[in-house]
């Protein structure tokens, strides 16, 4: 009986740090995600103040960046 219940908890241990692993490997995963949109935003803001620096209208930025003024 010592050992089955040795056992139950060696699985129960296991399925837990399998569970653990993967919740870390998500959270990873969105971490990346998260990273690669913020590092568009950033982009996209620097093209948008250099255009605005060489004198494109609101509009034309708009047009060229692809999004609504």
């Amino acid at each position: 009986m010592g050992e089955f219940i040795s056992n139950v908890a060696r699985l129960l241990d296991e399925t837990n740090q399998k569970q653990f692993n993967k919740g870390i490997e998500y959270g990873i995963q969105q971490g990346i995600q998260q990273g690669i949109q913020q590092g568009r935003l950033e982009e996209r803001i620097e093209i948008i103040k250099k255009l605005i620096r060489r004198g494109f209208s609101d509009q034309q930025i708009a047009e060229l960046i692809e999004i609504e003024v």
